[in-house]
């Protein structure tokens, strides 16, 4: 879009119990905007105002000496942030996790299994203050920044005792454009702490293959609305769950490209789809920041009719633990304290790893966070502990001897992706190079992964060190068979596939496409020996290695002398579905398209479609 901004209003509807209607102003544009506050249009504006940065200035935000006065807190004492989590035997447990500013010493959940809860099962909730991090806003609900000087990296300066200097103030109101989506534009926004309280309460006893109806609150304060979950069955009884990842909602985009809209939304259309679904598995990065209660609590009340009606498997994600400043510590409990999952040990960094047996199938999720340096579990600073790595072997070898049909790890990091970020990522290349062997050992059917922002589905790979292959892995050569539903099936093959459905927010990154050898070398150097024969053998790994959102921002031209893009503006986001049943497994991938903060409808396509089948 070009020419000067215009201004609309946008209604922002949180769907949870006394639920906060703000109408915020929105610019849409790329060269001058209105102040927030005070409807002054640019031209109007008194000359002595500050002089905003270059960055400032191209992007057309006017700025104002004074700070707009900073709103307090919003405070909201029916339960919200609310989640259903395995912890516990799915067949006859189920836990719950959820949110008030204040503290109600009576918390509970209230399961029913008639759904008029005449037959009602109460159970205590227990209760931790925490200290949630909030924005600061306008008393319009806009995000306040300062613009603050930087160095030509867009480093901010700081002077010799730590301070920066402030050029001026301005609120997203005022926001627009790619820059600002993809977070190059933004200043610095701060943080203002407000105490609340999670709680966490765990129902037992209850029967399998049962649809239940819950709510949570307090006995003598608010109560959530109903919601509803499933508790597993028999071990040969059939069930779908649903795959997606990387909502990643990011705060600065939050009054402008609605992030937390198209999460929810891509998890609408799933169920939707699936029709009957059991439960859903997120593959990581929640958030973009952990520490920003905003972007958690903007997600959630997006999600909330999802949320509340399917239980969730969550995998942590790296962003699921990050600070709002990189410099500052990560924040190894905030997963901990949005889901109630099992710790599996006290290895556990910055999220969880657990497993769950579900109708003959065993679930495993591992936790890519527990990456730190640790001088007793991680002295190598390898991507897995050794805590945790002994624990998934052994958790896999029981699950094969208690006869386990399939065995499906999750992961967020991947294992495989085709993207320009799997090929170089540090992280990702341990992952890979701790885990390639082992799951094959252990004859992992099906992993699912997150991370790259890419839609990658593996053939059926094999581990392999092969001098031709770099990246550890050997495409089998599984028989194949259509089923009497039209789907390719592997027959009984002995190794694993690996699926990414892209990502469920906003943010794209650049896949390996049709690049050029010399392209992935610049890009990235580490590969300057690799050879044309081994990057055809990495393709022929993939049969489905795409990134749907189609943008000049990926082009070489456009990359050039950069590592990797990620573009923040993506209407087309994915999701899976996978049908489980004893002797048979089959997955769906969908694609969506449509600018929805823009009001624009959404289209569906199946775009990839396969399936496994193993004697027992």
């Amino acid at each position: 879009m070009t020419g000067g901004f215009s201004l609309k209003n946008k209604q922002r509807i949180f769907t949870g119990l006394a639920s906060l209607t703000l109408l915020l102003t929105l610019t849409q544009g790329t060269n001058t905007a209105q102040a927030s506050g005070g409807g002054v249009a640019p031209e109007q504006v008194e000359q002595t105002q500050p002089q905003a940065t270059e960055q400032a200035q191209k992007n057309g935000i006017q700025l104002t000496d004074q700070k707009p006065d900073v709103a307090p807190v919003q405070t909201e004492n029916a339960p919200n942030r609310v989640t259903t989590n395995f912890k516990g035997d799915p067949k006859t447990e189920m836990a719950f996790n959820w949110f008030t500013t204040d503290k109600f010493d009576d918390a509970k959940v209230w399961v029913s299994g008639t759904g008029d809860f005449s037959d009602a099962q109460v159970f205590d909730a227990k209760t931790k203050k925490v200290d949630s991090k909030y924005l600061e806003r306008d008393e319009n609900g806009n995000i306040i920044f300062e613009d603050v000087k930087k160095d030509d990296d867009g480093e901010i300066i700081k002077d010799k005792k730590g301070n920066e200097t402030i050029n001026g103030y301005y609120t997203d109101a005022q926001a627009s454009g790619p820059e600002w989506t993809a977070g190059d534009v933004h200043g610095k926004a701060n943080l203002t702490k407000q105490t609340e309280y999670t709680y966490k309460a765990q129902a037992t006893g209850l029967k399998p293959n049962t649809n239940y109806h819950y709510y949570v609150g307090s006995e003598s304060g608010p109560k959530s609305v109903v919601g509803q979950f499933k508790t597993a069955g028999n071990k040969d009884d059939g069930f779908k769950f649903i795959q997606y990842a990387d909502t990643q909602n990011a705060y600065w985009n939050e009054n402008v490209r609605d992030e937390a809209l198209f999460g929810a939304d891509t998890l609408n259309q799933a169920i939707n789809t699936a029709g009957n679904a059991d439960f859903v598995v997120h593959s990581g990065d929640v958030v973009e920041n952990a520490e920003v209660e905003d972007e958690w609590k903007d997600l959630y009340d997006r999600s909330q009719p999802s949320f509340m009606n399917m239980a969730m498997a969550p995998v942590s994600g790296n962003h699921d633990e990050y600070a709002l400043d990189e410099d500052d510590d990560k924040l190894l409990g905030s997963f901990n304290d949005h889901f109630n999952v099992p710790k599996a040990n006290n290895a556990v960094n910055g999220g969880s790893y657990y497993s769950f047996d579900y109708n003959g199938a065993h679930m495993v999720v591992a936790n890519t966070n527990d990456n730190k340096k640790d001088k007793k579990d991680n002295p190598k600073e390898k991507a897995i502990g050794k805590e945790q790595m002994e624990w998934i072997k052994k958790d896999i070898k029981q699950a094969r001897e208690n006869g386990a049909n399939w065995v499906i790890f999750n992961l967020h990091k991947p294992m495989y992706a085709h993207s320009f970020y799997f090929m170089g990522d540090e992280d990702v290349q341990k992952v890979h190079k701790e885990l390639a062997k082992q799951l094959d050992d252990l004859d992992v059917d099906l992993v699912l992964q997150g991370h790259d922002h890419v839609l990658s589905r593996s053939k059926v790979l094999q581990y392999s060190n092969t001098k031709n292959s770099f990246a550890d892995a050997k495409v089998e050569d599984a028989k194949q068979e259509t089923g009497e539903d039209g789907v390719t099936y592997y027959d009984n093959p002995k190794g694993s596939v690996y699926v990414l459905p892209n990502m469920g927010g906003t943010k794209a990154n650049a896949d390996l496409g049709d690049s050029t050898l010399k392209e992935l070398k610049h890009f990235r150097p580490e590969f300057k020996d690799l050879t044309q024969k081994q990057l055809d053998y990495f393709h022929n790994l993939f049969a489905v290695g795409d990134q749907p959102q189609k943008t000049d921002a990926f082009d070489i031209q456009h990359m050039k002398n950069r590592d990797h893009v990620n573009n923040r503006d993506s209407s087309d986001q994915n999701y899976a579905v996978y049908e489980v049943e004893d002797d048979q497994l089959k997955v769906k991938i969908y694609q969506l398209h449509g600018d929805i903060a823009q009001g624009e409808p959404r289209s569906q396509e199946l775009i990839d479609e396969f399936g496994i089948k193993k004697d027992k």
